[in-house]
């Protein structure tokens, strides 16, 4: 994917009247680069946000000039407008290894899920992986149509990651747990509350 960017001039909070012309504020930086303010088309960063996210490269060229490898390290989001305010591009070196927090997306159907004792418990949405920058997975998939028990886990020692790509942190560590479903244990206790407010109560005994 290819972004155009032009250096900024701009600062402060006169970027405002960028973003009403709808431009996005940027900075670059990363390998063998000072740190660099650019401005990029809102609405062209978010079409290649959309693909990209933060683990595939982006082609970044800057008034012109050669492609610069980068990723998306860092969006700031208005929490008012939920509209962009500001993206950091990283720049990395294809040969140098990096680590960078890759999603996890959770396939198959186990048993106990199938059968509502159980719900998945996603305990990590990502997991830190180093690899080369061309190698990042889009995504970890964590297949668990083998896990047959409630409370049976995947670990980070049991992820199936591409060549050449490696976890980061405690092997471990739980990605995925299937969790007791809460339905069937508060029916339970509805059903003997219900029980309890059935029976009879117990009548004093008369005096003599």
């Amino acid at each position: 994917m290819e972004l155009k960017a032009t250096r900024r001039q701009i600062t402060g909070k006169a970027v405002r009247r960028l973003r009403r012309q709808g431009r996005l504020p940027a900075v670059l930086y990363g390998h063998r680069t000072p740190a660099t303010g650019l401005e990029v088309d809102g609405h062209e960063f978010e079409r290649v946000y959309a693909r990209t996210g933060r683990t595939q490269l982006i082609d970044l060229v800057i008034d012109g000039g050669r492609p610069h490898k980068v990723l998306v390290k860092e969006v700031q989001v208005s929490p008012r407008r939920n509209t962009l305010l500001h993206v950091d591009f990283h720049q990395v070196s294809l040969r140098e290894r990096l680590q960078v927090d890759v999603p996890v997306v959770v396939t198959g159907e186990a048993e106990p899920v199938r059968t509502a004792q159980a719900d998945v418990l996603l305990v990590l949405h990502a997991v830190k992986v180093e690899c080369l920058p061309a190698s990042i997975p889009e995504a970890i998939e964590v297949d668990i149509s083998g896990l047959t028990h409630v409370d049976d886990v995947v670990r980070i020692a049991d992820l199936s990651l591409p060549e050449g790509v490696t976890a980061v942190g405690d092997p471990e560590d739980v990605v995925v747990k299937l969790a007791a479903r809460r339905v069937v244990e508060e029916v339970a206790v509805t059903e003997a509350e219900a029980t309890a407010e059935a029976a009879p109560e117990a009548q004093p005994s008369e005096e003599a």
